[in-house]
């Protein structure tokens, strides 16, 4: 499946953005049909990932909501952001660290919609390893895919909230994904790893059963949040409450009918669902993801925004991302016509 290896690739760090755009209109173009147009890019290429918004595009909802959005796989958060700002795309996909590292450095950008509701991210080991908190990593190896992945980020502050440090308390290697990963737990080379849901898939079907290490305290934040141009959004309010309102209805859709969103992806990324039992598994653990939690009143798109401070406070006092990042909220306006049925 092509998109595996781009799962890590939810976030990436060392973000060098060109912060002028391009100059041109930010009001949407409108086609012949009377349709809103909005590109929006997505850190990898992949409908599996993001089916919620194939389903809403299967479903007609888009047609129902007069918008013609147009989705671009990337190569991570920060090129997703990078196109909105450059005005090659009007909706970027993008994990919170990479827009927190943004709007710190003075990219002009908002996170306006929540898509995954959780973080993509688990650290596991195996569970006979003995290994059964935070604690118990201490002196141990964490297994990451590549440095400045999501799954780096997601790994390092959960061990700092346990006092952890790296280098000091615990090491860090790189060991790939997917099977990778699964080669160095078995051989005991890393002892956890930090995987995204893909990457912990492909790892129990090796044969591994494995064991999830967690802190009740860590912030339950939004995995995955939309994040456009503060020009963007401002210009566009009924395209954005429009296509808001088509991906909430795409996502409770697939939510009541998983089995039929394998069929979807079928016929938009026919490779992806080659092995028709992996990708309903790869399906299930995106519901898990976009799955509604109590939070949110029963309202797609929200953002829990004390889950939200406490998360990127967590970040700037861990120096993850800049100390400007202290003050960058989200914007919940649009919540109430994203779900008015």
């Amino acid at each position: 499946m092509k998109f595996k290896r781009t799962l890590a690739g939810l976030t990436a760090s060392g973000l060098a953005l060109g912060l002028v755009g391009c100059g041109n209109d930010p009001k949407a173009e409108v086609d012949s049909a009377g349709n809103s147009k909005l590109t929006v890019s997505l850190p990898f290429a992949s409908c599996l990932a993001w089916w919620p918004f194939y389903a809403a595009e299967a479903q007609g909802f888009y047609d129902d909501a007069k918008v013609a959005p147009t989705f671009e796989g990337l190569d991570g958060s920060a090129a997703a952001i990078q196109a909105a700002l450059s005005g090659k795309a009007d909706v970027a996909v993008s994990a919170p660290d990479n827009y927190l590292s943004a709007a710190a450095e003075g990219a002009p950008v908002t996170g306006w919609f929540s898509f995954y509701q959780t973080q993509a991210f688990f650290l596991v080991t195996p569970t006979d390893s003995g290994i059964n908190s935070v604690d118990d990593l201490k002196g141990k190896t964490v297994g990451i895919s590549t440095p400045g992945g999501g799954d780096v980020t997601y790994a390092e502050s959960l061990l700092a909230m346990s006092d952890l440090t790296k280098d000091k308390d615990y090491k860090e290697l790189a060991v790939g994904d997917g099977g990778s990963a699964a080669t160095a737990l078995k051989k005991g080379s890393a002892d956890a790893y930090s995987a995204s849901y893909f990457d912990e898939e492909i790892i129990k079907a090796s044969g591994i059963d494995l064991t999830t290490i967690s802190n009740d305290e860590y912030p339950d934040v939004v995995g995955q949040l939309l994040v456009s141009t503060k020009d963007w959004l401002d210009a566009n309010p009924e395209v954005v409450d429009k296509f808001g309102e088509a991906v909430a209805r795409g996502t409770a859709w697939g939510l009541a009918n998983r089995d039929k969103v394998v069929d979807v992806c079928a016929k938009v990324a026919p490779d992806e669902t080659e092995d028709r039992k992996f990708a309903q598994v790869i399906v299930d653990r995106v519901a898990d993801l976009v799955t509604l939690p109590d939070a949110a009143g029963d309202k797609y798109g929200v953002i829990d925004e004390t889950a939200w401070e406490d998360y990127r406070d967590l970040l700037v006092d861990l120096k993850i991302v800049p100390e400007g990042a202290s003050e960058v909220g989200v914007d919940n306006d649009h919540g109430d016509a994203w779900n008015e049925k």
